[in-house]
């Protein structure tokens, strides 16, 4: 099977995206590409946050949704080899068409994938 079919039909589909709106390249890529990945990843990003809340001995569980806020947050600043994963989860299920689009703005994507995954974990806890 050819990888980019392979990948492509992994994806679930995300019904409550509104394609007829006039939209950013940007914002068309977060929305047929990157959601569809964070959607698909969920669990492995879940699991990683979970070892990454031990290794950093984090009881997020009695923590209020502003301290939850800011204790993801700090993950993503402080612990890199946590962020590099989760960030790797969501790159290694682009086809190579869709890696060239994301590195002609690595930092503004990365920028989106970054807030996404933020809100994503926030939304499971």
């Amino acid at each position: 099977m050819h990888r980019t079919q392979g990948i492509l039909g992994l994806r679930p589909s995300i019904s409550t995206i509104n394609k007829t709106l006039n939209i950013t390249t940007a914002e068309q890529f977060q929305n047929d590409t990157l959601r569809p990945i964070l959607k698909f990843q969920h669990e492995i990003i879940t699991a990683m946050f979970k070892t990454c809340l031990q290794r950093n001995k984090v009881d997020f569980s009695q923590q209020t949704s502003e301290e939850k806020e800011a204790t993801v947050n700090t993950l993503f600043q402080k612990d890199i080899v946590f962020k590099n994963q989760v960030t790797g989860a969501v790159l290694g299920m682009l086809t190579t068409q869709e890696y060239d689009t994301y590195s002609c703005d690595a930092s503004g994507y990365g920028r989106r994938i970054s807030t996404m995954l933020k809100q994503r974990i926030l939304s499971s806890y």
